[in-house]
């Protein structure tokens, strides 16, 4: 199965794609920090589930993409 192809997803906002996010405690509130990059190389691929709440949190949209286990680990 090493041809075989897999969709994975990125998120698309405008021009940059969603690369990372993390959360903070401040104050003993949740505060969320996203980052995005205009270079799709280093766009992060995640599931479909993953990929629209993101959607939703960010406003941005789902780009799906094919490939196969090895160009997706590369």
């Amino acid at each position: 199965m090493p041809n075989r192809e897999y969709p994975y997803y990125f998120i698309k906002l405008g021009k940059l794609y969603y690369v990372y996010h993390s959360y903070k405690n401040v104050k003993k509130i949740e505060v969320s920090s996203y980052e995005f990059t205009n270079d799709e190389s280093l766009a992060f691929p995640i599931d479909e589930e993953s990929a629209k709440q993101l959607a939703d949190k960010c406003g941005g949209h789902i780009v799906m993409k094919n490939a196969t286990f090895n160009d997706y680990i590369s």
